[in-house]
């Protein structure tokens, strides 16, 4: 059973499972969607935050990934290219406002655990609300190389491939941000 290998978070997905998607099966492309959407829901939220329009996002990755699955030649694995298309819809949405997103993200992959007391509770949740304020203030470029790398778990050669890049402008673009997130960021 081959499958296109997973980088990131995202399981991998059975090769002939896409190509079934690009036969126009409608079972194959409910199995993929139920496959990865829990993943494109994660990384949008990532990405765009929590926007009113959230599932209009989703379905528009999803529409993007079956009219262009005949474009994935598998250089790279699918998971790299399905975040291409999350960010491509994330950045369209945003030039079509006229205004990049405000991104919000998590500080872990799953939402934390529920806290021992009130107090717990609280500090947790100003906690997150200062990191979101924080990542809201980077630039737009170090806030995706952020999000991939820290939190998605890219590589390097992953995210420079996603955002057409040299690899170097990645760990750059990461030292910045991570530079401009510590001198911003809260810690009281």
């Amino acid at each position: 059973m081959p499958a296109v290998a997973a980088d990131s978070r995202i399981p991998a997905v059975d090769e002939r499972l896409i190509q079934r998607c690009r036969q126009g099966e409608q079972d194959a492309r409910r199995e993929l969607f139920q496959h990865t959407s829990d993943d494109v829901r994660r990384i949008l939220f990532r990405l765009a935050g929590p926007v009113a329009d959230f599932e209009d996002l989703v379905q528009q990755v999803y529409l993007a990934v079956f009219a262009s699955i005949d474009g994935f030649r598998g250089e790279s694995s699918f998971s790299t290219w399905l975040f291409s298309v999350c960010l491509h819809v994330v950045r369209k949405r945003s030039r079509s406002r006229g205004r990049w997103l405000r991104l919000r993200a998590r500080l872990a992959a799953n939402p934390p655990a529920p806290a021992a007391d009130a107090r717990a509770e609280v500090d947790q949740a100003e906690r997150a609300r200062r990191v979101w304020h924080t990542l809201d203030s980077l630039s737009v470029r170090q806030r995706e190389v952020l999000v991939m790398y820290e939190m998605e778990g890219m590589t390097g050669p992953q995210i420079a491939e996603i955002l057409g890049i040299p690899q170097a402008t990645v760990w750059t673009r990461l030292h910045h941000a991570r530079r401009a997130f510590r001198r911003r960021f809260r810690w009281e």
